[in-house]
């Protein structure tokens, strides 16, 4: 398997403090930019399959993938950011919020809808709904589990794009690559950065980490904090 981890473009919380942040932001216009340039080197990989999470940020950035590129978009409901849709920023005020469900994704995806699977077990709820925030713990057990469903799930001679996040992204990569990478000192996960790893012989491989060369330098953002 070819696996791209991508980190969708910039929304407005990368962009503002974090006592302002809201809980499913959308893209700013150096992200919409972003998006574009991003689905424009798409075009040129041939990609089996197409993942994205639900949130509002990560949906604006596949939506330009859509109109360069053929194929099916799969939303999946557990490929979100670390800690889920909430509200606040400090333990003491952390709110679980809803998320979009499944009607209001089906809006936003427009014309572009019958071309993506949604997760069923995202219902007009909202593909959150918790009145908490997701534990640290528990976003660490949640991408051991994605990373053993890609291995479930697609053969050796596949390629897959994930648009994610870079929390979700850099816990994938520590346990993709265990001891023999540091993830982290790796450095930051910019916004549209590509990643590549590849599972062959029994294990992932990494490939490349965090390429923008798809971006002119003034696109360039990627504040993880």
């Amino acid at each position: 398997m070819q696996l791209y981890l991508i980190r969708h473009a910039e929304s407005a919380n990368n962009a503002l403090p974090t006592y302002q942040r809201v809980p499913d932001p959308d893209l700013t216009a150096v992200g919409r930019l972003q998006a574009q340039h991003l689905s424009h080197w798409l075009t040129s990989l041939q990609w089996d399959h197409l993942i994205t999470s639900p949130f509002r940020r990560t949906i604006k950035t596949t939506l330009p993938v859509l109109q360069y590129n053929p194929g099916v978009v799969q939303i999946w409901h557990d490929v979100f950011e670390r800690g889920g849709c909430f509200s606040g920023y400090r333990e003491d005020n952390y709110a679980g919020q809803p998320g979009m469900g499944r009607a209001e994704l089906i809006r936003m995806l427009g014309k572009d809808a019958e071309r993506c699977q949604i997760a069923e077990t995202i219902d007009d709820t909202g593909w959150w709904n918790q009145p908490h925030r997701e534990t640290d713990q528990q976003a660490w057990q949640r991408a051991q589990q994605v990373v053993e469903k890609l291995l479930r799930m697609y053969q050796n001679d596949e390629v897959v794009v994930m648009l994610i996040h870079a929390d979700l992204k850099r816990l994938m990569l520590a346990e993709m690559l265990q001891q023999r990478c540091d993830v982290v000192g790796l450095g930051a996960l910019r916004n549209c950065g590509i990643t590549k790893v590849n599972f062959q012989q029994q294990q992932w491989q990494l490939d490349y980490f965090n390429s923008v060369t798809h971006m002119p330098a003034k696109l360039i953002t990627g504040n993880e904090h």
